[in-house]
């Protein structure tokens, strides 16, 4: 099953509305007790100050690493990614989840314009980077070796990393558009506003 974490945050429902279109089993869960094994997609959009105390408030941070303790996948999509990092230097600075390795922090895109990152850029990810990062998809549905075309950004912050375990933005090198580890991966695009190739990608994951 695939659960999709409900805050009220609108990406939620794209998600879903894209999970129906794939033919994939869902629930949009509301409340931790709601949880079923196997998938947890963490969506967000705005500020990780507001999101992280929504997760806290609503007793989903510990349940979320229980979660991944049992060997669920967790999947955090945009903002849900900042929160799977260690540290968020938006809203003055915020302690998130720390769930990916090597302590990652979310810093912003370009300090000297303040521009966010929003538009079609460049992607490719191939099988082998989910196989060297561990990642075992809990359908398996996808058999395609690599996918390459654009996706969608829509953000300021970024997860800054250059590690073996993360694929970068393309024109934002330093910053990784897929970080992943294990049963742990942080997406920064939006798969379910990415047409055709988000689609392809959530399969390929999924």
């Amino acid at each position: 099953m695939i659960n999709v974490l409900n805050l009220g945050y609108g990406n939620a429902a794209s998600i879903c509305n894209t999970l129906e279109a794939l033919e994939y089993p869902f629930e949009l869960v509301d409340k931790p007790s709601d949880l079923k094994p196997g998938v947890l997609i963490v969506p967000g959009v705005g500020s990780i100050g507001v999101f992280a105390e929504n997760l806290l408030n609503h007793g989903w941070e510990s349940h979320i690493q229980n979660y991944a303790n049992q060997g669920n996948n967790i999947i955090g999509i945009c903002l849900g990614l900042h929160a799977l990092t260690a540290f968020s230097e938006e809203s003055g600075g915020k302690n998130c989840m720390n769930l990916l390795p090597g302590k990652i922090q979310t810093t912003i895109l370009n300090q000297e314009t303040n521009q966010s990152n929003t538009g079609w850029l460049p992607f490719t990810i191939e099988k082998n980077f989910l196989d060297q990062v561990g990642w075992s998809p809990f359908f398996s549905r996808s058999r395609k070796k690599s996918l390459k075309g654009r996706v969608f950004y829509n953000h300021i912050y970024g997860a800054k990393t250059k590690a073996s375990y993360s694929l970068p933005i393309s024109g934002y090198e330093e910053f990784a558009a897929v970080v992943a580890s294990k049963n742990i991966m942080g997406i920064q695009f939006h798969p379910e506003k990415s047409q055709l190739l988000g689609k392809l990608f959530l399969e390929f994951i999924l």
